[in-house]
């Protein structure tokens, strides 16, 4: 199944890293936002997502902690 998201520009290194530089197809769209595409291949691309969510949040909690 083909995926198109519209991603903020800071979440889009966690799903590359996630999922594959060369799954992954970023294509610039306005403002804060990124469009990326990726074929979904299984239940693992989803659980491979959500953890690259919680890694952004993660990250992002700890910078804002540190400050």
């Amino acid at each position: 199944m083909n995926v198109e998201l519209f991603i903020s520009k800071s979440r889009v290194p966690y799903i590359i890293e996630a999922l594959g530089a060369d799954r992954v197809v970023v294509d610039e769209h306005k403002g804060d936002q990124d469009l990326i595409k990726f074929e979904l291949d299984g239940p693992l691309d989803l659980l491979h997502m959500f953890h690259a969510g919680i890694q952004f949040g993660s990250d992002s909690m700890a910078k804002a902690l540190i400050r």
